[in-house]
């Protein structure tokens, strides 16, 4: 099994906008040295939930920072952006980072940001799959026209190219049957969101597997990368109650103006996610935990999510440390 680290660069009521990067930032190269294999970086626009706007240029500092860890995003919002943009900005970072980079692409589902950037959320499907399209095909390094719904420009040559062949690694963010669906029939690997329950994923991944085997690549093909809010405490008493409000803090800065309450019945809600959605729980705990998600839905690479909420860093780097060393070994 494969691990890695996450960044939302969440903003907690108790820290400056400067802790908060040079924090996530240092425990992501922390990750380096103690031997995940990778971080993720999420992109989010206009509120506290995430102030990592920009995880291009995020990735471009942690490359300079790192050499061996491979850097993700999870994920670009692609309509934000022109995807022939996206392609040049993607493979810059291929090349400065000797070829790192894991490129995980969604349509983003947050209103809010779409209407800040004067952007149609109901629309994001089509424009999506358009944009992947292109930005497959600048990658190639051929010159090539496009006519399309959304885009449409005269022959060009997109420079530069990635390092990596054909391209960097891509995922899709899949949480609605449509997407999962889709990105099984046309062959794309796919990322697995923390919210989901893990009832959920065993669905899903039946899905993906059966459009997938339509698209002539076998099951297995692919790792595929499912995130998870991670806390290894001392006991796992110890760790739910210091784990416990920073979940509820989290679903909190989700919720504002969504129909979720998390205070309607904070105690059934984490009931749910310590079972069904997060792996929080003393060392021994984590291990089987783990090793249910493996029988349930082929686990083979967890992105651990340590420093979610409003938990301290110190503790978030504690349980990093403690991951890595008492939990991961018993999957190498």
């Amino acid at each position: 099994m494969k691990f890695g680290v996450f960044s939302l660069m969440q903003w907690p009521e108790d820290r400056s906008q400067s802790d908060v990067f040079r924090n996530e930032l240092g425990q992501l190269v922390v990750a380096e040295e103690q031997g995940y294999a990778s971080a993720w970086l999420a992109e989010h626009h206009f509120s506290r939930y995430g102030i990592g706007p920009s995880i291009h240029l995020t990735a471009a500092h942690l490359a300079a920072q790192t050499s061996v860890i491979r850097i993700g995003t999870a994920v670009t919002i692609v309509p934000f952006l022109h995807p022939l943009r996206l392609a040049e900005e993607i493979a810059v970072l291929d090349i400065i980072s000797n070829g790192r980079i894991d490129w995980g692409a969604g349509r983003g589902y947050q209103g809010h940001e779409f209407a800040g950037f004067g952007e149609d959320i109901t629309r994001s499907h089509e424009v999506f799959r358009e944009q992947l399209e292109i930005i497959l095909r600048a990658w190639s390094g051929e010159r090539f026209s496009f006519e399309g719904q959304f885009f449409q420009f005269p022959e060009l040559q997109c420079l530069p190219t990635p390092v990596q062949d054909p391209h960097p690694p891509v995922w899709i963010a899949a949480l609605s049957p449509s997407t999962i669906e889709w990105a099984g029939a046309k062959g794309h690997r796919i990322l697995t969101d923390q919210f989901s329950p893990t009832s959920r994923i065993e669905e899903n991944r039946k899905l993906y597997y059966e459009h997938l085997s339509k698209s002539g690549v076998e099951r297995g093909a692919y790792e595929l990368p499912t995130l998870r809010q991670v806390y290894v405490g001392e006991t796992t008493k110890k760790a739910r109650e210091e784990a416990g409000p920073a979940l509820l803090g989290y679903y909190r800065s989700l919720a504002r103006g969504a129909s979720l309450d998390p205070d309607r019945d904070p105690d059934a809600l984490l009931d749910f996610l310590f079972e069904e959605c997060t792996v929080i729980g003393d060392e021994g705990y984590c291990r089987d935990k783990l090793a249910e998600l493996q029988e349930r839905i082929d686990l083979d690479y967890l992105i651990a999510w340590q420093n979610f909420g409003n938990l301290p860093h110190e503790a978030s780097m504690a349980s990093q440390k403690r991951f890595i060393e008492k939990v991961a070994p018993a999957f190498s």
